[in-house]
């Protein structure tokens, strides 16, 4: 059953039907209940893709997401949905992972589906690939994005500034606390990611500590991860007070492993966190960490997007500040 089977059974035209779909205020209340009656009998659905033909808009939004099993991600992507949700707008979750290719498939595919607009979280797609994505689909479509180094006309950048997260480590640890062995643990090999490794070394210079690169571990997000870090500091012979980490189940893991040493947290080791997740909550005992605001950065990346579809004037740069909360661990 189509819109034109409904004209015929409702011996009205077809644009009466259409009027009547799209509420339009020129059609006789006879009429309408004329229409609405067929249009009940058969439950007819109007066409979105028909509609946005019409309208020139889909009102859906697509969302890339690093890594939607990592809770940050998903806590992020969650709060975009909602708050797009809030705006009218329906949000088509993309899971890329780190595969280059799938990025690209992904805009490919978003692009023909004639979304309004795509948000892109994770600074990992900030990348010379990603931009020439976007100059290829999406030149003329609202792009969002978050911890990005790219730059174009139609692309605006929500970013948190997470190397500041280090800065506030290190002055705590380093300034207030006295401690001069702090171990850096680097679980993402990311733009931000390097630049918390440049701020940690920048930082300890800062405070006439020499940096020892022994102290630095590269190990994959997760508790095993974090058990391998500590693993691997042991095996080096790395003698450390206080360790940074840059996500906080990967912190839960090493201090899981410097459990198995004899290590306490926080009276051998003060251990900070990255990211505010439930797994710093649950901790024992509860973890220090850097809040990176997930959900104010969820609400930014999406009002921005609501904004620049509604002709908005908008900052093409947006930088969000992280904060440390002080818990158990350091």
């Amino acid at each position: 059953m189509n819109i034109y089977d409904i004209a015929k059974e409702s011996g009205v035209s077809i644009s009466t039907v259409s009027r009547v779909l799209n509420n339009h205020p020129n059609v006789t209340e006879k009429t309408r209940e004329r229409v609405g009656a067929v249009l009940k009998k058969h439950n007819y659905v109007p066409s979105s893709v028909a509609k946005s033909l019409v309208n020139k808009a889909t009102h859906a939004i697509g969302v890339m997401a690093l890594d939607v099993r990592h809770l940050h991600y998903a806590n992020i992507a969650f709060t975009i949905e909602q708050k797009l949700s809030s705006y009218g707008y329906t949000a088509i979750l993309c899971n890329t992972g780190y595969d280059r290719t799938k990025m690209d498939d992904y805009v490919r595919v978003l692009a023909e589906k004639q979304v309004d607009g795509v948000i892109m979280v994770g600074s990992v797609m900030s990348s010379e690939e990603t931009a020439a994505s976007i100059e290829r689909y999406l030149r003329t479509t609202p792009v969002v994005m978050h911890n990005t180094t790219l730059h174009g006309e139609n692309i605006y950048n929500i970013s948190t500034e997470e190397a500041h997260g280090i800065v506030l480590s290190v002055d705590y640890l380093a300034g207030e606390r006295g401690i001069r062995d702090i171990a850096f643990v680097q679980d993402y090999d990311t733009t931000v990611g390097y630049q918390k490794h440049a701020t940690y070394r920048e930082k300890l210079e800062a405070y006439g500590i020499p940096y020892d690169k022994r102290l630095v571990v590269r190990t994959k997000s997760g508790v095993e991860g974090g058990r391998a870090a500590v693993a691997e500091l042991a095996e080096r012979g790395a003698e450390y007070s206080a360790l940074i980490g840059c996500d906080d189940i990967t912190c839960l893991g090493a201090m899981r492993q410097l459990a198995v040493y004899g290590r306490r947290v926080p009276e051998d080791v003060a251990v900070i966190g990255f990211n505010n997740t439930v797994f710093a909550e649950i901790s024992d005992p509860p973890m220090t960490v850097i809040d990176n605001k997930e959900e104010m950065t969820g609400i930014a990346l999406a009002r921005a997007m609501a904004d620049v579809l509604r002709g908005r004037d908008i900052a093409s740069q947006t930088i969000l500040y992280p904060e440390l909360i002080r818990r158990g661990t350091a």
